[in-house]
């Protein structure tokens, strides 16, 4: 199966999966791993019940195989790294449909804890 993918740098890509969400993957060449992140959603001053949260998404993690979720600065991710020397397109596909079905699968539980969109995002 193909994915849809554009390049965004040198050693970097956007794949586009053919989930519910439609979720996009930057995949990044990094020595010697490959990266694989998606934004969930930004957490912000007024997102409720942080610990909460914390504690949905580390059980959640223990459901994952290939990839976890954590927080950059204020953006929630969900990423997952694979050696390059090791990575085989089936073990590349697997990674793209964990991190897609978790999605698909864990946005409602998360539901509570993501913003509103802004009157400016919103237009």
């Amino acid at each position: 199966m193909e994915l849809v993918h554009e390049p965004l740098d040198d050693g970097t890509w956007l794949v586009s999966t053919g989930n519910l969400r439609h979720t996009q993957i930057v995949v990044k060449i990094q020595e010697p791993i490959v990266l694989f992140t998606t934004p969930v959603f930004e957490l912000r001053e007024d997102t409720p019940d942080c610990e909460a949260l914390f504690r949905t998404l580390l059980e959640l993690n223990e459901e994952l195989l290939h990839c976890a979720y954590g927080l950059q600065d204020r953006q929630l991710l969900l990423s997952g790294a694979h050696p390059v020397e090791t990575l085989d397109f089936n073990e590349f596909q697997a990674m793209i449909d964990d991190m897609s079905m978790s999605l698909d699968s864990h946005l409602e539980q998360l539901a509570r804890w993501r913003p509103s969109p802004t009157a400016e995002e919103a237009t």
